[in-house]
């Protein structure tokens, strides 16, 4: 079964309404097998809204080389796996994914910038493309994997956590919080993240609370520590 946030749940939108929840933005995400020239990496897509996003995170002021997302089929990419994959801006990128229908995507896209955060598992292997060339790419037309928003105050968030919770009691999800880093280490490339989940931190990627269908909460704690 195909389990995923539909975009006419509006949960974003309940998300604003709770007090402490300073902004949001749905996400995509998924692994992918890229290949550039006899070069190939495993990288962590992240598709994402470009007008959002930057309301959540800081990627879009990291850019060292290019831009920052603007059209279709565009993505950007840490310094480190564009240095792995012999890529910079203007160079043309294959993606390979395992769509959550269970078949084989693949598209071209063209990489428009590259950024540095200091981060390594970020600088490696996370990638960033606009979220309707995700949603394509991984067969989730309407539908996302996550919702990422950030806190006012981190002191604050347990009690958003709470709040959450309860505002989201109907949907049969999950609301977890913790205070870690919430990107993996590294991806594997055919490894589907399917499980939506929201997430909400004070910083880039730290103060998190990840929402999820309570089926799927063990599996999305270790996607990448064991199988799902």
């Amino acid at each position: 079964m195909n389990i995923a946030v539909a975009e006419h749940w509006n949960l974003a939108e309940e998300m604003s309404s709770v007090t402490g929840v300073a902004a949001t933005t749905p996400r995509v995400t998924g692994n992918a097998l890229a290949s550039h020239a006899d070069q190939s990496r495993a990288l962590q897509v992240m598709g994402v809204d470009s007008t959002t996003e930057p309301q959540v995170t800081r990627l879009d002021r990291s850019i060292i080389h290019g831009r920052y997302l603007e059209g279709d089929n565009e993505i950007v990419m840490g310094v480190d796996a564009a240095s792995a994959l012999s890529t910079s801006p203007g160079d043309e990128l294959v993606l390979v994914v395992q769509a959550a229908d269970g078949s084989i995507g693949a598209d071209r896209f063209e990489v428009v910038g590259v950024f540095e955060t200091g981060i390594k598992r970020i600088d490696g292997f996370v990638a960033q493309m606009p979220l309707a060339s995700a949603q394509t790419l991984y067969a989730f037309e309407g539908r996302f994997t996550e919702i990422a928003a950030r806190v006012e105050d981190s002191d604050q968030l347990e009690a958003v956590v709470g709040s959450l919770r309860n505002q989201l009691q109907e949907r049969n999800v999950e609301v977890l919080g913790w205070l870690v880093e919430i990107l993996p280490p590294a991806p594997r490339p055919f490894a589907a993240s399917t499980a939506p989940a929201v997430t909400c931190s004070t910083q880039s990627m730290h103060s998190s609370i990840s929402m999820q269908p309570e089926h799927w909460a063990a599996c999305r704690r270790t996607k990448f520590h064991g199988s799902c």
